[in-house]
């Protein structure tokens, strides 16, 4: 289960910072690629609203975020960045479409124009990406224990190295029983009538314990 929290997180001791070799090392292998999600995103509002994910759990903006992108979508991670302390930053769009057209818009605006533009890229921006925290724990004297526990936060986020199981596909239904069907067909690739039995399995409530 999720954890939820808001704010913002403060940066951890000098000893806990991220060390530069092993940022780039994780930059280099991660950044610019397409993943499929294993957990929700929310919108990220604000700076200080991103989803935070640790080796405690994964923690949301607030409870009232909109799910921005569900698990199974693939994404695009366009950067992975210092945050400062002991924090990594992850930057994710719908798609490397989507990152390069806001790209593209955002040129310096001439004199005159629409006094509404900035609030209206930020809006696109909130509607077609959202940012990711990892809070690390490992020290910053130990590159190949912090890249071994950035890769493995990175791994709670996302597919990198898996495919999802039938036990992942079957529990994302059970989770996500507002979405239509086509949409769940589509992001597990299970056919109509398992999902329904799916559904219709998690909407009976409990038996009393036996």
């Amino acid at each position: 289960m999720a954890l939820l929290w808001a704010g913002v997180l403060l940066p951890g001791a000098g000893a806990r910072a991220v060390q530069r070799d092993a940022c780039k090392v994780i930059r280099d292998r991660y950044e610019g690629r397409t993943l499929r999600l294993r957990i929700d995103l929310r919108a990220a509002g604000r700076a200080g609203d991103a989803n935070v994910v640790s080796l405690d759990g994964v923690g949301y903006p607030s409870e009232r975020s909109l799910v921005l992108f569900t698990g199974l979508e693939s994404v695009f991670l366009q950067r992975i960045t210092s945050e400062g302390g002991s924090r990594l930053g992850l930057t994710v769009y719908r798609s490397r479409e989507e990152a390069d057209r806001l790209r593209a818009s955002a040129v310096p605006q001439p004199m005159g124009a629409n006094p509404t533009f900035g609030r209206t890229l930020a809006a696109f921006a909130q509607q077609g990406s959202t940012s990711v925290v990892l809070e690390l724990k490992a020290d910053k004297k130990d590159s190949p224990g912090q890249r071994q526990e950035i890769e493995t936060l990175l791994d709670r986020v996302f597919y990198l190295k898996s495919d999802p199981t039938g036990d992942d596909l079957e529990a994302f239904v059970r989770l996500h029983t507002a979405l239509p069907i086509s949409r769940l067909r589509a992001l597990t690739g299970l056919p109509d009538d398992e999902i329904r039995a799916l559904l219709k399995g998690a909407a009976q409530p409990e038996g009393p314990p036996g």
